[in-house]
């Protein structure tokens, strides 16, 4: 079965079509810098690196009419039996679902808990209606995996009101990557009885952290929007709500003014007044940058936090598995992270570590708790699930 998935992000678009039945990756395109009169768009077949072409790409229609054209080189339309998305958020609504009016409206109603993604995903989806009338749209909710974990870990101390009346509770995200994270532990590092206890650390432009017990999360970073958990690169994290009303009432600021700031000013960029990229961080840090350096412990820290949290709510984790771009990526804030944590039964192989690896394991051979680097793959649990919703 061939799954069309589409991700939409704020001025770039990526879209893979992805045969379930065999597990190969027939095409992808990307889309570049949307909007901007140097667009970039590339596109390959299989896992052949395409060559990006400099071009205007006015906006997301022309994206997608982009890479539905190059695919219709080789690959009828007909073939495409759904469009999968790995939506973020609605209200009242999670799991894999058809994106119907109702489905849309509840994502409507919780824009304002996550505008970017909400917002572009919106867009996204109501191309493809029009582009390909006849495929149906199907999205998997990143909530999705985080529907089991217990009320005294998803509720706020709020009146309970609001909970009922609104659905104010924690609800998680990032969830393809946690489930596909959580699989990939099982089979590569599980007992026999599948009995495995993971804290899975998905460390990337945007970040969250999350306890899997036997398969399923029982706790996870992130709240009821993306703003909450982990310093992201440029959302805030945690933060104290009266120091929010605080600095709202002293520089007169409105609502939507602090959301635009603790969407695009908060975290590692806001404490560095630099970058949200943790390569300029790791530099500029080296340089001498004192702010840098404050960003880069404190992105460290709060990750420590929560591994030491997550480790006393699982009763001890059998293995803590990185990924995403810095996951796999930065040894220096894996070691940042990862040091002076024996005494919990974390110990990280130097070495290891520092030689450039990929996937694998980088704690030492003694170590109680395993430490694991992994690539992670989104995509192909958005496919999987869109395959079982059709099936169904």
């Amino acid at each position: 079965m061939k799954i069309l998935i589409a991700n939409p992000g704020s001025t770039s678009y990526k879209f893979k079509l992805l045969d379930t039945d065999s597990g190969e990756n027939l095409f992808q395109a990307i889309a570049e810098r949307i909007g901007d009169a140097k667009g970039i768009f590339s596109h390959d077949w299989g896992n052949k690196n395409g060559t990006g072409e400099e071009m205007h790409i006015p906006d997301y229609y022309s994206a997608v009419n982009l890479a539905i054209e190059a695919l219709k080189q080789k690959i009828s339309l007909s073939d495409i039996r759904a469009v999968g998305f790995k939506v973020v958020l609605a209200k009242g609504v999670t799991g894999c679902v058809g994106l119907d009016e109702d489905v849309l409206e509840a994502m409507e109603e919780y824009l304002p808990l996550a505008p970017v993604h909400n917002s572009v995903y919106l867009s996204a989806i109501s191309v493809f209606q029009k582009l390909l009338p006849g495929i149906p749209l199907v999205g998997l909710f990143e909530t999705s995996f985080h529907k089991d974990i217990p009320a005294q870990a998803f509720l706020y101390g709020i009146p309970y009101g609001y909970y009922k009346k609104y659905g104010i509770r924690k609800y998680g995200f990032h969830g393809a990557s946690h489930r596909y994270i959580s699989e990939y532990a099982r089979d590569r590092y599980g007992k026999a009885n599948n009995e495995l206890k993971i804290i899975s650390c998905h460390l990337g432009g945007s970040s969250s952290i999350c306890a899997i017990k036997n398969g399923i999360s029982i706790d996870t970073s992130m709240g009821m929007s993306p703003q909450c958990g982990l310093l992201n690169m440029k959302r805030v994290g945690d933060l104290d709500s009266f120091a929010l009303l605080y600095i709202m009432e002293r520089e007169g600021l409105s609502i939507d003014d602090m959301r635009q700031i603790l969407i695009s000013k908060g975290g590692v960029y806001g404490i560095s007044e630099l970058s949200g990229d943790l390569r300029d961080i790791d530099k500029a840090m080296k340089e001498g940058n004192i702010q840098a350096g404050l960003a880069f412990k404190s992105f460290a820290y709060a990750a420590k936090r929560y591994i030491g949290e997550y480790m006393a709510i699982l009763n001890r984790a059998d293995i803590i598995v990185l990924t995403g771009g810095i996951g796999q990526n930065s040894s220096s804030m894996r070691r940042e992270i990862l040091s002076d944590m024996e005494n919990i039964g974390i110990i990280l192989d130097r070495i290891r570590n520092e030689s450039d690896l990929k996937e694998g394991l980088i704690s030492t051979d003694d170590s109680p708790v395993r430490i694991a680097v992994a690539p992670t793959d989104e995509e192909a649990v958005v496919a999987r699930a869109v395959r079982e919703y059709l099936e169904d």
